[in-house]
């Protein structure tokens, strides 16, 4: 169908997991978590979270994000220490639609995009800690001792040892945002993934590709159009004349 896929429906029983990987041991330097979400309405709630969670109470330091009536946040914290104490904040975001959020450390600060806006900062010795914790796993949709179950949908969650810069992370929303339109398509038309030719025609600036399946024509990230006759060697694309065999 080619549509964007999105999370939901969380329990107790129904979440993503990750055991314990390397990884996201980020120690002291700087990462990323960022995706969309479509939250309704006030409950508080878990979005992720990274932590070690034994015999009633965490262990080590942990970062997570968390929905506090309509406003998320992104936390670090040291064992059973407030989730609220060392925290950035963006408000309003449930009710919004979908939304756009980037969660980042930036040498030792911490920082709350949304929708390629910064609106919130903050620096001080936890937020800067080191975050290694080898018992910690990744959670999606519930809290480390199986409450606060997230609501709504999530799309397109990602986890980087990297900050990205202001303009990077604009630029992903501006490219990205165009996936939640409704009847957006984002994948190849078909239902082969196996790509047998590329051309990108500079002058209308999209993007042509083949698959047995057909030629799917992206504009940026979504695809705009599409043929059924597969492609099986190549294209060619100028100012909107194709040719392909």
């Amino acid at each position: 169908m080619g549509k964007l896929v999105a999370y939901s429906g969380f329990s107790a029983t129904n979440y993503l997991e990750m055991p314990y990987n390397p990884d996201l041991d980020f120690g002291t330097g700087d990462f990323c978590v960022m995706g969309w979400i479509n939250k309704e309405g006030e409950a508080n709630n878990r979005v992720f979270e990274r932590a070690y969670y034994t015999g009633g109470a965490y262990s080590g330091y942990s970062f997570a994000a968390q929905f506090l009536v309509k406003d998320l946040y992104f936390t670090i914290k040291d064992g059973d220490a407030s989730d609220t104490n060392h925290k950035v904040t963006a408000t309003g975001v449930a009710d919004a639609g979908w939304v756009n959020f980037a969660m980042v450390r930036r040498s030792g600060a911490i920082e709350i995009w949304t929708n390629g806006i910064l609106r919130d900062t903050l620096s001080d010795a936890t937020t800067a800690a080191n975050l290694d914790n080898s018992n910690a796993v990744l959670l999606l949709g519930v809290r480390a001792y199986g409450g606060q179950l997230a609501q709504g949908s999530l799309a397109l969650l990602r986890i980087s040892a990297t900050a990205p810069s202001a303009e990077q992370i604009a630029k992903i929303y501006e490219d990205e945002k165009v996936l939640f339109q409704e009847n957006a398509q984002a994948t190849l038309y078909g239902t082969s993934d196996a790509v047998t030719a590329l051309a990108h025609d500079e002058v209308t600036d999209l993007l042509h590709v083949g698959t047995s399946d057909g030629r799917s024509v992206f504009q940026g990230l979504r695809r705009v159009d599409n043929t059924t006759t597969g492609v099986s060697k190549a294209i060619s694309a100028h100012d909107g004349l194709i040719a392909e065999d």
